[in-house]
């Protein structure tokens, strides 16, 4: 099972899925808007194309964009803070 399916069925998962306030509020954040720019920038400027490859098998450029997001020290702040907003 890959890491997307994994994550279909968290519990964690679903119940943000359901909650469509707390996503909307998560969305609007502005650590979310700023880990999609990293995001961005750490894909050659194709996340969307790098997300389509995920769903369809191919995860390697989508979690190289997210590995060295962790790396980075401004991006772990912000999936830090990105974290407190899910509680």
């Amino acid at each position: 099972m890959s890491n997307f399916d994994d994550l279909l069925h968290n519990q964690q998962a679903a119940h943000l899925l359901s909650n469509q306030s707390k996503l909307e509020q998560l969305r609007q954040a502005p650590e979310t808007q700023q880990l999609f720019s990293m995001l961005r920038e750490n894909t050659g400027g194709d996340l969307e194309q790098a997300a389509n490859r995920a769903t369809q098998g191919n995860t390697a450029p989508l979690i190289s964009a997210i590995q060295k997001l962790m790396r980075d020290p401004e991006g772990a702040k912000l999936m830090e803070k990105m974290k407190q907003h899910l509680k």
